[in-house]
């Protein structure tokens, strides 16, 4: 059995759906990792230890887990060349939509930007009491500091929000599954072979790939 392309403009959401199920996947396994390293109740050694404080913290690794998790998740709302998920989804689910609105924010104005609550660059001079002029002064300082990441209970409730959005992905993975496969089922052989044939072993690769996709058709009925 022979697998084909089927880039036809009908198929363009069930495409767009597929990498946005991944990149919610990608948040799960970065909130999984966080966890699992730094922000878990297993790593706390008794019953007041604070999560996040009871074991060695790689705030490199942290930030960067961090930064991929926004950037991952954001994803699925950013404008492009793909659709995305409808944030007013999450209207009715109000504990959800704060994670959600913070996610964004944070990699607005932290991750994607460089003016904001979270950095601050500076520039300083030091007066001694005894200096007379500006002439005194002896150098300048230039400093930086910056917010590491998300904080240590972030990543369960993000975690929480995908698994959320991943549900209503599958679902909705389901129903455009149906749509297409009644598409393909009245279309012509020979149109769809003509897209191409799937290279063996290289998933996603075609042989003389036809670009099609601003052809539309009806959705059945």
């Amino acid at each position: 059995m022979t697998e084909y392309s089927l880039p036809i403009a009908d198929a363009m959401r069930l495409a767009d759906l597929v990498g946005i199920r991944a990149d919610l996947q990608r948040v799960v396994e970065y909130c999984d990792r966080m966890i699992e390293r730094y922000a878990g109740a297993h790593l706390k050694k008794c019953a007041f230890d604070i999560i996040g404080f009871t074991t060695h913290v790689d705030f490199i690794d942290w930030e960067a887990l961090s930064t991929a998790t926004c950037i991952a998740y954001a994803r699925c709302f950013a404008s492009g060349t793909r659709t995305t998920l409808d944030p007013h989804l999450l209207d009715n689910q109000q504990h959800l939509k704060v994670t959600h609105n913070f996610i964004l924010a944070l990699r607005d104005r932290h991750v994607a930007h460089s003016v904001n609550a979270f950095e601050q660059n500076s520039v300083t001079v030091r007066i001694e009491e005894t200096y007379q002029s500006g002439r005194d002064i002896g150098a300048v300082a230039a400093g930086h500091e910056r917010r590491a990441g998300l904080s240590f209970d972030s990543p369960a409730r993000i975690r929480e929000l995908a698994l959320w959005w991943l549900g209503k992905v599958d679902d909705e993975i389901g129903l455009e599954k149906a749509r297409v496969l009644a598409i393909a089922q009245g279309m012509p052989l020979d149109e769809i072979r003509a897209f191409g044939a799937l290279k063996s072993g290289a998933p996603g690769e075609v042989h003389k790939p036809r670009k099609t996709y601003g052809r539309s058709r009806k959705r059945p009925r």
